[in-house]
């Protein structure tokens, strides 16, 4: 199998390689790791935290990766921004896809975009799994929320386009995800198979016009399952409606389709890894990406190489999409690196929080409620987040810094609470709140939670003034009964920084809400 610019052979077992893209178990080169290198022999690896604890780190790495495979190889992370950011310790973070919409600057984004791409390129990671470009239209949506720019087609494409475009311009390849489009689903594809079932006719006007319009450098389809275009209860990653006659044939795509993992509950609840990985080539995608577990990608590949070795047609979906990665992977490769000294530069990081301090958007039908008056506090209510980012390890873990600063500042009760509460925990947790003064509320996706939201509507029916603020997804500010509001759309220290400089005063809220007021939560 020829290969222009590549040796004069490849054999099956390194072309069927160069189409997996797999997630390594650490930090170094140990025998686990190089074990894996030599038997996959992948075109693309992927960068989780557990791979990151520094930048020189990564950057060796990434070093004894190219020498451990004798060539170089596509480098991939999430670098998204906001809650999803796998570069976060000494790295310059970025707020997240809803929190640049909520500053109305296509220039804040390419500027954050911009940081994040250089940062990457000192590193030698030349492509980011990111823009996501789903449209949020649902706000039950479990999986995207504030991952995505907003719930309008065209916001969506404007901002989006700048964030490919400031990659571009570093020299960091795009991917955009996730393909046909997941924010209209009310399941999550890590753990089941969403399905979607609108017309083409609509998706085409919405959830499909970023990948139409948008220069990505990829596409990453994900698990799901359209009804109008699939005979089959398939996920649109092994389905050649959604990766071919869709992609392909409907909207002309040219570039890489590269998986979602394939590992997740949307595929493995229903196919093994083998089934997943045959699949999928056979039915058109390029790169199979298998994150975790070395014993499943071993497996995963030694499927393909059997099942192309007993058709002919799979050797011919083999070749095209070789010569795909490949391309890809060089062009790729060819980024040059810059300096480790560019990563988390003053001001970098200044320009992020900035960026970050024009996001905070306030809903407010009381406006003297901001700044606060800390005399006037009388409880503090946080939920416990999900995710551990900028949080005590104690007896508060998962609280907030920003919650815990303030309640220091108004000598306050800091009042805990799980985001799972129950509706009879909800209410008796309201039954003891104070009846006079302001109590603040720290949520995490209170819209989606029975319990949270009862919360708030039971607050909302006592004496006393309530000012909830929405740590992840607006939609919390439109619970029935809310009436004050203030909202960061993530939850990273710049954030909770931001946060803390309004409700203090020392900056005003200058965020506009980048998604529809819902009809309800």
């Amino acid at each position: 199998m020829s290969i222009e610019g590549e040796s004069d052979f490849m054999n099956l077992d390194q072309a069927v390689g160069r189409l997996f893209l797999i997630g390594l178990p650490g930090k170094e080169m140990d025998s686990e790791t190089e074990e894996i290198l030599k038997d996959i022999k992948p075109g693309a690896v992927i960068l989780f935290a557990k791979n990151i604890e520094s930048p020189v780190q990564v950057r060796t790495l990434l070093e004894d990766i190219n020498r451990v495979l004798g060539y170089p190889l596509a480098v991939a992370i999430d670098q998204e921004g906001g809650i999803v950011t796998r570069l976060r310790e000494g790295f310059s973070v970025s707020p997240g896809p809803m929190a640049l919409a909520a500053t109305g600057s296509v220039e804040n984004v390419s500027l954050a975009s911009g940081i994040m791409a250089r940062e990457m390129r000192a590193l030698g990671v030349n492509w980011n799994l990111a823009p996501v470009v789903d449209i949020n239209c649902n706000p039950k949506n479990p999986g995207i929320g504030v991952r995505s720019f907003g719930d309008d087609p065209e916001k969506v494409v404007k901002y989006a386009t700048a964030f490919v475009q400031a990659m571009k311009r570093e020299g960091v390849m795009s991917c955009l995800k996730h393909f046909p489009g997941k924010g209209r689903v009310e399941v999550d594809a890590h753990i089941d198979l969403p399905t979607l079932d609108v017309p083409i006719a609509t998706m085409l006007s919405s959830e499909l016009r970023p990948f139409r319009e948008i220069p990505g450098d990829s596409i990453m389809p994900s698990h799901i399952y359209m009804p109008q275009m699939q005979a089959n209860r398939v996920p649109a990653s092994m389905s050649r409606e959604i990766l071919i006659e869709l992609a392909r044939n409907m909207l002309g795509y040219r570039g890489v389709l590269v998986a979602d993992d394939l590992g997740m509950g949307g595929v493995s609840n229903y196919f093994s890894p083998e089934e997943a990985a045959v699949e999928g080539l056979r039915n058109g995608m390029d790169f199979l990406t298998f994150c975790h577990v070395p014993e499943v990608q071993k497996r995963a590949k030694k499927a393909v190489i059997k099942a192309v070795e007993q058709s002919g047609e799979l050797t011919g979906r083999l070749e095209e999409s070789l010569e795909r990665v490949e391309t890809f992977r060089r062009k790729a490769t060819a980024m040059k690196l810059e300096p480790l000294n560019v990563i988390g530069t003053d001001e970098s990081l200044s320009t992020m929080q900035r960026i970050s301090d024009a996001s905070i958007t306030a809903i407010l039908e009381d406006e003297s409620l901001v700044p606060l008056s800390l005399e006037a506090v009388t409880a503090i209510y946080s939920v416990r987040l999900s995710r551990l980012v900028q949080v005590e390890d104690g007896p508060l873990k998962g609280v907030p810094a920003v919650a815990r600063e303030l309640a220091q500042m108004s000598d306050c009760p800091l009042i805990d609470f799980d985001g799972k509460i129950s509706v009879e925990e909800a209410i008796i947790l309201a039954d003891k709140a104070p009846r006079k003064g302001v109590r603040i509320v720290f949520t995490e996706n209170a819209h989606l939670s029975a319990g949270q939201r009862e919360f708030l509507m039971q607050l909302s029916r006592r004496p006393g003034r309530t000012l909830l603020i929405a740590l992840r997804n607006p939609y919390d500010a439109f619970i029935k009964g809310v009436k004050n509001s203030i909202l960061s759309y993530g939850y990273e220290t710049l954030s909770q920084k931001s946060l803390l400089k309004v409700l203090t005063g020392e900056i005003k809220p200058q965020g506009v809400l980048p998604v529809e007021i819902p009809q309800e939560v």
